[in-house]
């Protein structure tokens, strides 16, 4: 191939590629300019009101898209478009695919800025805009909308102010107020008259006075010779232009001092009390009285000059009265913790209230407070309670209810005891007497005291045996019942020295041991029709288990027992073990036998007729140791079953116990 040749077909390559290059930008190109057409789209802003529309402009203010007028154009995606325009807020709005080709948007006109101040500027000033308080101060910063508004100034001092605002869109408005004070009057008058009114400082005359004054706080100040200042503040108000005011003016004080004897009494001035020392008026007359409870009543009449002291004294004498103090039983009187001798009696006590206690042994103590009157007699009266009444009106329980004591009431009645002639098996020491009660009613336990409850008196010992207690003393069961009459606040009914009775209080309610014709009253005569020879009736044959006697399981191991008779006890049987008898009264016979209240006397059995009558019968007053009555699991002969055997006892036994009574 020549170099022409060769030269030729490299310029047609050449060409080639050009054309093949320029093809391709081009194809590109015209891709590209089609696809724009494809994704791009268009929205129309519509701007509201119409004179925000003539000067606003719109903005993508995010996103990609570009804006034509008020036209909007995006590919596809998301922008935010601002809308302003001068007087108005701006706006944003988002655009996206789901929106619609026409976007209406309304602007919100700027609001006026408005500033009114006054002259003078007052702090306390307040400020309305269309009645509503729009701020407190010397001027009203307030934004207002396009439009005619009212704003009001007002102060107390001034008269109000009411101004119209017309308001454009972004305008600023400047304003300035001058309101008139409030005219008024200050009347000022004073007891005594003529006295220096003083006002803000300076001097403005003497009272009466009357002031034409400004609105305004006055301070005011009232000076006459010889009497305190007044100090106050008046006001002039658009609500109140009037202010008045009476003013009493008090002397000037001088004060008192006084000396005083006894101390810690009540020192008055003119009737009213006054501390010490104490301020008074000058240039009077004062009545100055001193007076203490317990004391006459002292005073005198002085006169002070001002702001000088004046000094008084008092002595003041005792002031006394009578006091009768009378009780129902020889109580002993105590007056303010001091003994003063047994009632009744009459005493002569200081005027002022004391604290009588008046007491006892046995009974519940009172203290009651009496004020004697001077130059009189008081009388006091004080019915004591035994302590044991004391108790059960405040419905406290018995102890001996809480050890378990049964006490059932007996209604005693005149009888006969002791045994007729014809009683077979009847003794020589049952002699018969006629015997009557002034203390009818009477309280006896159902049961024997126990081995568990003498222990609680003893301090030691089964505290839980139910067994009757025996091989005691007549005086360790005398104690017992005293013992538990203290516990009860009772009176004790024995009088007992170390080991020996010494005597008795009849009229005691205290616990006791029944007497020997109280025991027998119950055994053989409570509610009963007619007297019985045994405390079950008048039968001689005994059913199994009827009581605690010697029965067939004694008979190896002492000479007599109740032949054929069978019960449950050889020896002695827990209390409660046997009926009752009719009356609910437990062992009257048999288990032990009791101690009775009664010495046993010595009587001459050939006695002509019966013995004398008896009243509240209690027993000899001498004899060789006590009664006993009743049966016991001991007892093994039928005629020592009857209710009018009697023993004599000196010594503690093993068949021996007791039961308590007293009076009710």
């Amino acid at each position: 191939m020549s170099v022409f040749d060769s030269d030729i077909e490299h310029d047609q390559r050449k060409r080639r590629r050009w054309v093949i290059i320029s093809s391709s930008v081009l194809a590109a190109l015209l891709f590209g300019y089609l696809s724009w057409l494809m994704l791009l789209q268009g929205y129309q802003v519509v701007i509201a009101p119409e004179d925000a529309r003539q000067e606003a402009s719109i903005r993508v203010a995010h996103g990609v898209g570009f804006t034509s007028g008020h036209t909007v154009y995006t590919f596809g995606g998301s922008v935010t478009l601002e809308a302003s325009a001068p007087l108005y807020y701006s706006k944003q709005v988002e655009v996206s695919r789901r929106s619609p080709s026409r976007i209406d948007l309304e602007l919100e006109p700027l609001p006026a800025q408005l500033t009114v101040t006054s002259n003078p500027a007052l702090e306390d000033a307040r400020w309305w805009v269309n009645d509503h308080l729009a701020g407190e101060g010397e001027q009203l910063v307030a934004e207002l909308a396009e439009g005619t508004h009212e704003i009001t100034f007002g102060h107390p001092y001034f008269q109000s102010y009411t101004l119209l605002v017309n308001a454009m869109k972004g305008e600023v408005i400047n304003r300035h107020i001058q309101p008139e004070p409030v005219l008024g009057e200050l009347s000022i008058t004073s007891q005594p008259t003529g006295a220096t009114v003083t006002i803000n400082g300076t001097e403005a005359g003497q009272t009466p006075l009357a002031l034409e004054q400004p609105g305004g706080r006055y301070e005011v100040q009232i000076e006459a010779p010889g009497y305190k200042p007044i100090y106050d503040a008046l006001f002039i108000r658009e609500d109140r232009p009037f202010d008045s005011r009476d003013y009493q003016l008090q002397l000037l004080g001088g004060t008192l001092r006084a000396d005083v004897t006894p101390s810690g009494g009540v020192l008055t001035v003119n009737g009213s009390p006054i501390a010490n020392p104490g301020r008074v008026n000058a240039n009077e007359a004062l009545r100055v009285e001193y007076s203490k409870a317990g004391y006459r009543t002292a005073s005198q009449t002085v006169e002070v000059a001002p702001n000088r002291d004046v000094h008084v004294r008092f002595q003041l004498e005792p002031e006394y009265g009578e006091v009768q103090i009378t009780a129902n039983v020889p109580a002993t009187i105590t007056i303010n913790g001091q003994t003063r001798g047994t009632a009744p009696q009459t005493i002569r006590l200081q005027t002022v209230p004391h604290d009588i206690r008046v007491s006892h042994p046995h009974y519940r103590a009172q203290t009651v407070s009496v004020l004697p009157e001077a130059g009189a007699t008081r009388r006091t009266h004080v019915d004591l309670l035994e302590e044991f009444d004391a108790r059960r009106r405040e419905n406290q329980p018995l102890v001996a209810t809480g050890m378990g004591i049964e006490l059932l009431p007996v209604q005693l009645s005149a009888f006969t005891m002791g045994a007729p002639m014809h009683e077979a098996g009847r003794q020589r020491n049952e002699l018969e007497r006629p015997v009557t009660f002034s203390r009818a009613q009477i309280w006896v336990s159902s049961q024997h005291i126990t081995e568990g409850q003498f222990a609680r008196f003893r301090g030691q010992g089964d505290t839980n045996s139910t067994l009757p207690v025996t091989n005691i003393s007549w005086l360790d069961a005398a104690r017992f019942t005293n013992w538990l009459s203290e516990q009860e606040g009772l009176i004790p009914f024995y009088e007992i020295r170390g080991n020996e009775l010494v005597g008795v209080r009849r009229e005691s309610r205290g616990y006791r041991l029944p007497t020997e014709a109280e025991w027998e009253f119950i055994a053989k005569h409570f509610r009963r029709a007619a007297r019985t020879t045994y405390v079950w009736g008048n039968q001689s044959v005994l059913r199994d288990n009827m009581a605690n006697f010697a029965d067939e399981a004694r008979r190896n191991e002492q000479p007599q027992v109740l032949m054929g008779y069978q019960d449950d006890h050889k020896e002695r049987a827990p209390v409660g073990s046997y009926p009752a008898d009719r009356n609910g009264f437990y062992d009257l016979d048999g288990n032990v036998r009791e101690w009775v209240h009664d010495r046993y006397g010595l009587i001459p059995v050939n006695a002509a007729g019966p013995l004398p009558s008896e009243r509240d019968f209690l027993g000899p007053e001498s004899g060789r140791g006590h009664v006993i009555k009743g049966a016991s699991y001991l007892t093994g002969q039928m005629n020592l079953l009857r209710a009018s055997v009697r023993y004599q006892g000196t010594e503690p036994m093993v068949d021996v116990g007791f039961r308590i009574a007293r009076y009710h």
